[in-house]
């Protein structure tokens, strides 16, 4: 028995933590090639919580869970068939204790069924929550919000716990009721045996060896309960998993180019051609009927105020949305008949929002691409094109410096600027770049424009802003308004022929110089007081 026990385990325990690691890695593929439709509908913390919690049903269900059942089975039938050939019908009432246990058994098991549903649920809601509270940990120190965080937590932490408990009282007045039809049993074996022993049915050494069965019966009964458990948890985990291997990623992203393929598309320019774009169940129109080409090296400004469709612009040519047919084309390909893992090959998107690791600067430069293919003095040189490097200079470890979650470390400008130097890092046709300079000064704006113009003279940029500087030095400039296109041309042009430009860029003069003045103004109240 030592020796079966300990190989059982081996091989019954280990395949569970096989399948785990095994489904975990085929989680994480499945979700990096669902779209953002996807994402959209299911809270990162929903789906941490599946991969982190609802996985650990489905190992005990192949491990602990097959180990359980298969002595069990074991055990319930070879066991009756020993007590069967000393006496059928001592055989035959002493099943009516299990056969009840079994009915009240079977009424918990299908009430524990859903509470784990409940519970997973409840779970993924609290892990959910929690993701949003940690991510804006800093608007609720500073709204002095922590007591109405507490008391939300409070709140799904309580619906939890009830749950748990109906989970536990079952588990403590159902699940046991197995253990009492075994000792329910003995109490008739002894009876009718001892009865059936004084008419001489049975000798003292078969009441004797039926006692000794029946007592190989009491283990794998109680098990039951447990493997019930069990069950039910790794059922849960395992339609909780479903929900991301069930969902289809779209039929053209599947299908990757070679690099030959891809190489087809180098040069060719990015056409946008009479997009009209709505949100699932909304009426209203962001985007109206917009048409313009960005050829090879070409540098195009988009200005729009807040609303204008900007952000809606940019996740349609990067295939983030699902946009119509027929709508933008990379030389004379349609972009929806390409994978969005072959489209980013070509088109690269810094995003008003940048998100950085909790690593170093250097760790965050390089994501995404091998040690082998990035050497020190690239590192240096995005450093220096998104004007980060005289700031990454004065940290004290320099870019080993760890940045923090999210970031956290790093002031809203730098951040951007880091995740430019990011997109800078590996060449590519078009470069997109959403807002992304919004919290830097104009100066510094400036100079990573003109850095980044000589390090991209043949390759094709994108900027989305609402500040008219940091269009000034495009070749061509397309006016946004309510998802329509009301100008088009150069700097020097729409200032002549386009009032809104010229009212937007008179205005954002104007409060460059109030803040000029105010920032002169301050530097000298500070030196008569220094004084």
């Amino acid at each position: 028995m030592v020796i079966v026990r300990i190989l059982s385990r081996i091989y019954a325990l280990n395949p569970g933590r096989i399948t785990e690691a095994d489904l975990k890695n085929t989680l994480l593929r499945k979700l990096n090639t669902l779209p953002g439709t996807f994402h959209d509908r299911f809270a990162s913390g929903k789906l941490i919580s599946i991969v982190n919690n609802d996985l650990n049903g489905i190992r005990l269900l192949f491990g602990v869970g097959f180990l359980q059942f298969f002595n069990a089975l074991l055990a319930l039938s070879l066991t009756p068939l020993y007590m069967w050939h000393i006496s059928p019908q001592l055989t035959m009432y002493s099943v009516i204790p299990i056969a009840i246990a079994f009915v009240i058994f079977r009424i918990g098991f299908k009430r524990m069924k859903d509470l784990h549903s409940e519970h997973m649920s409840r779970l993924q809601t609290l892990s959910a929550q929690m993701m949003n509270y940690l991510s804006g940990i800093d608007l609720i120190k500073n709204q002095q919000m922590s007591p109405w965080v507490r008391t939300e937590i409070e709140k799904l932490n309580q619906l939890m716990l009830e749950c748990r408990m109906k989970i536990t009282r079952i588990q403590v007045f159902y699940m046991p009721v197995l253990d009492y039809g075994n000792n329910l049993m003995k109490i008739v074996i002894l009876g009718l045996g001892g009865y059936m022993l004084m008419q001489q049915e049975l000798s003292l050494g078969e009441i004797t060896a039926f006692l000794t069965y029946s007592v190989l019966l009491a283990m794998p009964l109680m098990q039951l309960g447990r493997i019930a458990t069990i069950y039910q948890r790794g059922m849960v985990g395992i339609q909780s998993a479903q929900t991301i291997l069930n969902a289809n990623p779209p039929e053209t992203d599947t299908q990757r180019l070679d690099s030959s393929e891809i190489s087809h598309f180098k040069g060719n320019s990015l056409s946008v051609r009479n997009l009209t774009y709505s949100y699932p169940d909304e009426k209203r129109v962001i985007l109206d009927n917009v048409s313009f080409d960005i050829p090879a090296g070409k540098k195009l400004g988009v200005l729009g105020s807040v609303g204008a469709g900007k952000t809606t612009l940019v996740n349609c040519i990067n295939h983030h949305l699902e946009l119509p047919k027929g709508s933008v084309f990379i030389g004379d390909t349609d972009v929806t008949t390409l994978s969005r893992s072959d489209l980013r090959r070509y088109v690269k998107t810094i995003t008003q929002e940048p998100y950085l690791f909790s690593a170093t600067v250097e760790e965050n430069i390089r994501f995404g691409t091998h040690d082998d293919e990035v050497n020190r003095a690239q590192i240096d040189e995005v450093l220096a094109l998104s004007q980060l490097a005289e700031d990454v200079s004065r940290f004290e470890k320099g870019d080993q410096t760890l940045v923090g979650e999210k970031g956290i470390m790093l002031s809203g400008g730098q951040k951007q600027r880091l995740s430019i130097a990011r997109a800078l890092l590996e060449s590519t046709d078009l470069i997109i770049l959403d807002n992304v300079l919004s919290a830097v000064d104009y100066e510094t704006e400036r100079k990573i424009l003109e850095g980044l113009f000589s390090r991209l003279e043949e390759q094709s940029v994108l900027v989305v802003s609402h500040r008219v500087n940091a269009l000034e030095y495009m070749d061509e400039i397309i006016v946004l308004q309510e998802g329509k296109v009301i100008a088009k041309g150069d700097h020097h042009n729409l200032l002549k022929t386009c009032p809104y430009y010229l009212e937007t860029w008179q205005l954002q003069q104007n409060r460059e110089e109030q803040n000029q003045e105010e920032q002169s103004q301050t530097e000298m109240n500070k030196s008569e007081d220094a004084c």
